[in-house]
């Protein structure tokens, strides 16, 4: 009798502790949300001093992206040239992290910070709305826009890691004829990716730096209409992913540095 006595007052306690964690939990949400609700206040009325608008809508309190170093994948590189070349591609290393991948005796070379560059190709596509869209597909960039009138011009795509656009980063195909003549652009990719310390701005915080730099300008805009965090491709020293708070106005784009807090034109 006394050990059923015992195992009720233990399984009490441990109601008891449940039910206390749940409200310490509750309460620290509900002066979260207090947190937030009176920071969105605060911006609105920063914006209406300022008479620029925040359109209806704008999650302000979105999770920024993290910084991410990336580590090279030579198997994609080969896969990127065996798709545009028409052919198993074999690499070859020129120095200062260059490769060199080669099937049908054309070449496109690709260097350590992900960009990648081949001319004088002269390849026969006979569908090139379908080989471009199919391309980007598998390799991860957007929908390419196309502008081509009886088979020349070009197929202009950006590059999406994990989802997330990469503001300077992309894909261009150049066609001729019905030839595909030239390639330039940048790959990432998210393998082996590794998430580094900062760069975590508030989209709050991002859109105050973003009024500043207005004011202090004398940019022409009257409302923010769109804002969310993207990725820009930093090449060197080492290949990273670094974010940055896209801002679009009804005038213009700007970024918003999530480490430096610089704002500049997209």
């Amino acid at each position: 009798m006394e050990t059923y006595r015992l195992k009720n007052i233990a399984i009490l306690i441990l109601l008891l502790l449940n039910a206390c964690l749940l409200l310490t939990v509750g309460r620290q949400r509900l002066q979260a949300l207090g947190t937030e609700r009176r920071a969105a206040e605060q911006l609105a009325s920063l914006y209406e001093g300022s008479q620029l608008g925040l359109a209806e809508g704008l999650d302000l309190f979105q999770a920024p992206l993290d910084p991410l170093a990336l580590s090279r994948s030579a198997e994609t590189e080969r896969a990127i040239a065996s798709a545009l070349l028409g052919g198993s591609a074999l690499s070859t290393s020129q120095g200062g992290g260059i490769y060199s991948y080669e099937a049908n005796r054309r070449a496109i070379q690709f260097r350590a910070g992900g960009s990648f560059y081949g001319s004088r190709l002269n390849i026969p596509v006979s569908d090139i709305p379908g080989f471009a869209r199919g391309f980007c597909r598998q390799f991860g960039y957007e929908p390419p826009k196309l502008q081509l009138s009886g088979g020349t011009g070009s197929a202009i795509a950006g590059q999406l890691a994990g989802g997330v656009p990469v503001a300077n980063c992309g894909v261009e195909l150049y066609f001729e004829d019905g030839q595909l003549v030239s390639v330039s652009g940048a790959h990432v990719g998210l393998q082996d990716a590794a998430v580094q310390p900062g760069g975590r701005m508030t989209c709050v915080t991002a859109l105050v730096k973003f009024l500043d730099y207005r004011n202090a300008s004398g940019g022409i805009c009257s409302e923010v209409t769109g804002v969310r965090c993207v990725y820009q491709l930093q090449s060197a020293p080492e290949a990273e992913l670094l974010p940055v708070w896209e801002i679009e106005t009804d005038t213009y784009a700007y970024y918003v540095d999530c480490i430096t807090g610089e704002v500049y034109g997209k």
